[in-house]
């Protein structure tokens, strides 16, 4: 029920412009957390991130970052990548484009970034055509649950430590929501890929290798 792969059918309907993994051969694994920052969580979790010396990429909320700026700025001075998510975390395909767009530039308007990842994965090809003239539109190859109240930290971890592999995006959040869990399975993917030669970067150095 639960672990499945992001979305086929976005899979398939746009296949050029969504970016599922980095294609790479090098033991490199991308971790992203969605929906901060979180002035509970987000201080923790730089405080993991630095101790392993792993970089990151935050897929930001614009409200959530114009009430945090202090936590925007301490994510941009340790070299972490930020990406747009949204102002409003506004879902893509229960919105019209018109009303998508406008909150997508109003994120922009807060913080800038070369990255998009739509709220809760979701988003239609006319969305994702448009979006893709200006951002990566960057969405994952795992997600860790961290949320889920039915999914502990222990079988998170497990599942990640299964099925990561070199160029994975791994999918965690900075947000109430997870703060029950986030911090211990972040700290026990660090230590096992650490430990198996992995390094972790951010997307932003990814695509700028590409370019």
């Amino acid at each position: 029920m639960f672990f499945y792969s992001p979305p086929y059918i976005l899979q398939k309907l746009c296949p050029s412009v969504l970016h599922w993994k980095v294609d790479t051969q090098e033991k490199e694994i991308y971790l992203t957390f969605d929906d901060g920052p979180s002035s509970s969580i987000t201080h923790e979790v730089l405080r993991v991130l630095e101790h392993y010396q792993a970089k990151a990429t935050f897929f930001c909320n614009g409200k959530q970052a114009l009430e945090n700026p202090e936590i925007i700025e301490m994510i941009k001075q340790s070299g972490h990548g930020l990406g747009n998510h949204t102002f409003s975390h506004i879902d893509g395909w229960k919105s019209s484009e018109i009303d998508y767009f406008r909150d997508v530039k109003r994120c922009k308007e807060v913080f800038h970034s070369s990255l998009f990842r739509p709220p809760f994965g979701r988003i239609t090809r006319e969305q994702a055509r448009v979006l893709s003239k200006q951002y990566h539109i960057v969405m994952w190859s795992l997600m860790t649950y961290d949320f889920h109240p039915k999914i502990n930290s222990e079988r998170s971890l497990k599942e990640m430590i299964r099925k990561a592999a070199p160029g994975s995006i791994l999918l965690m959040h900075d947000s109430e929501k997870a703060e029950g869990k986030v911090i211990s399975i972040l700290t026990g993917v660090l230590e096992y890929f650490s430990g198996s030669g992995f390094t972790f970067n951010s997307l932003e150095d990814a695509f700028s290798r590409k370019t």
